[in-house]
C-alpha cells in the first residue's frame, strides 16, 4: 500500500509566505493611512480658504451697505447671506471632521479584523501541516512494520514446508499452526493499523488543502483581487 503521491510543502515555507503576505498588507495599510492624512490636510486647507473667503465677502458686503445706507433692504439681504455663508462654512467643517474620523475608524477596524483573521487562518494551515507530517511519519512507520511482518510470515511458511519434508506430517502441523497463527495475527494487526493511519493521512491532507484554499482566498480578497479559483 503506497502513500498518496502528492508532496506537501513544509510548514517553514508556509510561514515565510505568510510573513511576506502580512508585510505587504501592513505596507498597504500604511500607504492608505498616509493617503487619508493627505486628504484630511487638503480638506483642512480648503476649509480655511473658504472661511477666509467668507469673511472677506462679509466685510465687503458690510462696507457696501455702510456706503449705501439708503438701501436698507439690501443690508438685510447681505446680513442674511453672510449668516447663511457662515452656517454653511461651519457645517462643511463639521462634516469634514466627522467624516474623516468615521472613515479612519472604520478602515482601521476593518484592517485589524482582516489581519487577525488572516493570521488565524495561516496559523491553522501551519498546525494542519504539522499534523500531516506526524500522520505521514506514522504511515511510513507502520508500512515498514507491515512489510517486515509479511516477510517474516513468508519466511516462516517456507521453513515450515521444509520441515514438513524432514520431520513428517504431525510435526509439520504443530509447528506450522503455532507459527502461522502468531504471524497471521500480527500481520492482520499491522494491516488494520496501516489502513487506519492511511485513512487519517488522507483526511488530514484534505483538511490541509481546504485550509490553504481558505487562506489563499482571504489573501486575494484583502488585496482586492479575484480569488485563486475565480
Amino acid at each position: 500500500m503506497q502513500p498518496p503521491p502528492r508532496k506537501v510543502k513544509e510548514s517553514q515555507q508556509m510561514k515565510v509566505v505568510f510573513s511576506e503576505q502580512l508585510n505587504k498588507l501592513q505596507t498597504k495599510q500604511h500607504l492608505d493611512t498616509e493617503l487619508l492624512e493627505e486628504i484630511r490636510s487638503f480638506s483642512k486647507h480648503r476649509a480655511a480658504i473658504e472661511k477666509e473667503y467668507g469673511q472677506v465677502s462679509k466685510q465687503d458686503l458690510f462696507y457696501l451697505c455702510a456706503f449705501r445706507s439708503v438701501f436698507s433692504v439690501w443690508r438685510s439681504v447681505v446680513d442674511a447671506t453672510a449668516q447663511t455663508a457662515a452656517s454653511r462654512l461651519f457645517a462643511a467643517e463639521e462634516y469634514r471632521r466627522l467624516s474623516g474620523q468615521v472613515s479612519k475608524s472604520l478602515r482601521n477596524a476593518k484592517d485589524v479584523r482582516g489581519l487577525e483573521r488572516l493570521q488565524r487562518v495561516q496559523a491553522e494551515v501551519v498546525d494542519a501541516l504539522r499534523e500531516l507530517q506526524r500522520v505521514k511519519k506514522c504511515y511510513h512507520d507502520f508500512s515498514h512494520i507491515a512489510s517486515i511482518a509479511r516477510e517474516k510470515t513468508a519466511d516462516a511458511q517456507a521453513r515450515s514446508v521444509a520441515r514438513k519434508s524432514e520431520h513428517g506430517i504431525f510435526h509439520f502441523k504443530t509447528g506450522l499452526h503455532k507459527t502461522t497463527t502468531k504471524l497471521t495475527a500480527r500481520l492482520k494487526e499491522c494491516d488494520d493499523r496501516l489502513t487506519e493511519v492511511r485513512n487519517e493521512y488522507l483526511l488530514t491532507l484534505a483538511a490541509v488543502r481546504a485550509h490553504r484554499h481558505s487562506a489563499g482566498s482571504l489573501w486575494f480578497r484583502r488585496r482586492g483581487l479575484p480569488g485563486e479559483g475565480g
